[in-house]
């Protein structure tokens, strides 16, 4: 199989290029921002929206962006893609929906404590080793997602041989 990296771009316009696709993509974007954001609000006790904002640096803020426009965009490929074909791909979809989630939660987490709080569960030596591979495993939850956008793609460009079936 040739990778090719077009995929995720032409099937996106055609994915967008419908009103209604549009406009979900949009509200989706903030809608999972949003989400996003209030993870460590509620997760971890004494935090307000307010000091969540202000803990946040330029680069979580766009991490959370990209998240969010990556899973937006899954979300309405996918639906556009069962729309279309009547089948659905659920393994795929959730494997890059379960991804977006734990990298926000390592996302949205960006401090030691807020990280302590939310995974204590797990004991320190898990903590301690979260925190020092942070952005490493959220790196590899956006490529997961590409992942799932790349075959989500070739399967609306009809480049896929087991969906042609």
């Amino acid at each position: 199989m040739k990778i090719n990296p077009n995929y995720i771009i032409t099937a996106s316009k055609e994915v967008l290029s419908g009103k209604n696709y549009l406009i979900s993509f949009i509200a989706l974007i903030f809608i999972i921002l949003a989400v996003f954001i209030s993870i460590p609000v509620f997760l971890i006790p004494a935090n307000s929206l307010l000091f969540q904002l202000t803990v946040f640096t330029i680069k979580d803020y766009v991490l959370l962006t990209i998240l969010s426009v990556l899973t937006s965009l899954l979300i309405v490929m996918q639906i556009f893609s069962y729309k279309k074909a009547k089948l659905y791909s659920s393994g795929r979809t959730a494997i890059g929906g379960g991804s977006a989630v734990v990298a926000a939660l390592f996302g949205t987490v960006s401090c030691s404590a807020c990280l302590v709080a939310v995974f204590g569960f797990l004991g320190i030596g898990t903590v301690f080793f979260l925190v020092e591979y942070q952005w490493f495993i959220v790196g590899l939850a956006i490529l997961i997602m590409l992942v799932s956008l790349y075959f989500t793609s070739l399967k609306l460009n009809g480049g896929c041989d087991s969906c042609k079936k």
